[in-house]
């Protein structure tokens, strides 16, 4: 297995979380549509990757990627382009035949042009939501089709602080979105997975609209098992030809802590880039890597840790916030106690508990060992902190 850090992995570079995909297979069966809820660098957008290049459960597939959208229009004409390049509905015999035929659906749809026997895609000033809706509805596929939208919150939060009706553009989104989804017609058929780095709940709770997403089945991806660790741990080694023992490997999963597969990768190739003589991995060695992962050779794979702060919270949060991680990270641990009255220091003790939650969710803080201490989830991610954050 290629080791490769921060991008997402795909086909033989991604170990195969198997309870994770029956966990969400068995959801789609029941009829649900779903949001996957986990922290950044977990590996939500590897999972949907495997479902998409695999046609998991004989089921249809589109991923979209929404991340950079920040208005409703662009959103449903990514969807739609993205549907349109799909073999299976532009080369399919039934929608062949509805064009042939002139059915009522096609004619109403004003971005698709008829090229030669062949649907494209054709820019127009016109509604998005309407097209795509028209679509959803005209479609006759004898399968089903899974939409997989990735970064759906970043997406709102794009939406919500675009000019003075912002808040209001990203509930009416959410609310047509959810529209979409129950729609009679459409979820006869096709289904919606929604997933992203930050968490839903709380970015669409900031907009008082969380009644707009009670529909979703909310699915938890955690690290992985010890057991899928040594898997993963063992299929990188074999590529470069490192040497493990069993006890330099339970010390390698003790010293990482957060058991996710960005972390994993990149500690491997911390080891390898140290370890030119191929001879077996010593625990020294490993203790080595822990010191040089904090190097400014690796300041891309954390940057984005501190710079989505920056996009979350403003004002008097962001500066608690900041001063919260600074704490635990030179700490290790912090009471809650203290963290509270910092909160009251910053003016922001109102929305004390949701930060909180929203940093433990987003893959920076837990409180697993004790519910009044926070530590770093990730040694790695706090090291880092530490030398390039705190002041």
């Amino acid at each position: 297995m290629k080791n490769i850090v921060g991008s997402p992995a795909r086909g033989a570079t991604f170990l195969k979380r198997q309870g994770e995909i029956e966990k969400i297979i068995n959801r789609l069966q029941n009829g649900n549509n779903i949001q996957i809820a986990a922290p950044r660098r977990i590996g939500k957008t590897s999972i949907l990757f495997y479902l998409l290049d695999n046609e998991v459960n004989n089921y249809l597939y589109a991923y979209v990627d929404t991340e950079s959208v920040d208005n409703e229009q662009d959103f449903y004409k990514k969807i739609l382009k993205e549907l349109l390049k799909k073999d299976w509905l532009s080369n399919s015999s039934r929608l062949q035949t509805a064009i042939r035929t002139g059915k009522k659906f096609i004619k109403s749809l004003k971005s698709i042009q008829i090229v030669s026997g062949t649907i494209e895609f054709s820019e127009t000033q016109t509604d998005y939501y309407e097209e795509l809706y028209n679509l959803l509805c005209g479609l006759e596929i004898e399968k089903k089709l899974i939409l997989l939208l990735d970064e759906f919150p970043q997406t709102i939060i794009n939406i919500s602080q675009v000019g003075s009706d912002g808040l209001s553009n990203a509930t009416k989104f959410l609310q047509r979105n959810r529209e979409l989804r129950l729609d009679p017609i459409i979820n006869q058929n096709i289904q919606f997975i929604y997933t992203g780095s930050i968490g839903l709940n709380h970015t669409v709770a900031a907009l008082n609209a969380s009644s707009f997403i009670n529909d979703l089945n909310s699915i938890e991806i955690g690290q992985l098992s010890k057991t899928e660790a040594i898997d993963l741990i063992i299929a990188l080694s074999k590529e470069k030809k490192l040497k493990f023992s069993e006890d330099s490997i339970n010390y390698l999963i003790s010293k990482i802590e957060w058991l996710i597969p960005f972390y994993i990768q990149l500690i491997l190739q911390d080891i390898l880039f140290a370890n030119s003589e191929n001879s077996e991995i010593t625990q020294l060695e490993i203790d080595k890597a822990f010191d040089s992962i904090i190097e400014a050779r690796n300041n891309n794979h954390f940057e984005h840790y501190f710079s989505r702060l920056k996009s979350q919270f403003k004002g008097l949060e962001l500066d608690f916030v900041l001063k919260t991680l600074a704490d635990i990270a030179k700490n290790i641990t912090c009471e809650k106690n203290h963290l509270f009255n910092l909160s009251v220091q910053y003016n922001v003790q109102g929305r004390f508990k949701n930060i909180l939650e929203i940093l433990s969710y987003d893959g920076y803080i837990n409180n697993n060992v004790s519910q009044n201490e926070y530590r770093f989830n990730s040694p790695i991610l706090r090291l880092w902190w530490v030398k390039n954050i705190c002041e």
